[in-house]
């Protein structure tokens, strides 16, 4: 039961405004890398330089604007662009409702596609989260699409789903990562 509280309220469009807003200020800044791309790439060197490879994460899902939606795509792009400029060790880790899942379909795998186009042509790995129950199969349906013509994709495994099993033998060929839910 805390676990559908916990869902609906971070599908909350008023608290994810808020969360965006505040959310440095009330503690996240200690796990956030930084706040734009030049402190992103400072911290990732820092962390390079003692052997961690980085997973670079835009923060912000259910995102139900075209605009919002393709404002984070371009950040996204950006980021790629500068993981290569600086050489850095890390790869991509993205969430289909911030590109636009809750508005089309289409629309997100476009926007999906764009990204692990850009990040195949670097050689960066591009991993594709798992967000609710209600998102799981179309984020599967998107990785199956992509997986078509590129390799450079990966996902997230809930283990707490019980088809987690099933998903795992399927993907096996696939970078995963396995996490609790």
């Amino acid at each position: 039961m805390l676990k559908d509280l916990f869902m609906g309220l971070s599908q909350n469009q008023l608290l994810n405004s808020a969360a965006k807003k505040y959310g440095l200020k009330l503690g996240a800044q200690n796990v956030v890398a930084g706040t734009n791309i030049e402190e992103t790439i400072k911290s990732i060197k820092e962390l390079n330089s003692h052997g961690i490879s980085c997973t670079v994460d835009n923060l912000g899902e259910f995102v139900y604007e075209k605009e919002e939606a393709t404002e984070a795509k371009e950040q996204i792009l950006k980021v790629i662009e500068a993981i290569h400029e600086n050489n850095v060790d890390a790869h991509i880790s993205l969430k289909p409702t911030q590109l636009g899942l809750d508005i089309d379909y289409t629309f997100c795998l476009n926007n999906l596609e764009e990204i692990v186009e850009k990040a195949s042509k670097y050689n960066i790995h591009v991993n594709i989260d798992m967000e609710d129950n209600s998102h799981l199969q179309p984020s599967f349906d998107l990785l199956d699409e992509l997986s078509r013509n590129y390799d450079n994709v990966g996902t997230v495994i809930q283990a707490y789903f019980y088809r987690a099993e099933e998903d795992i033998q399927k993907y096996k060929n696939f970078r995963l990562r396995i996490v609790k839910g």
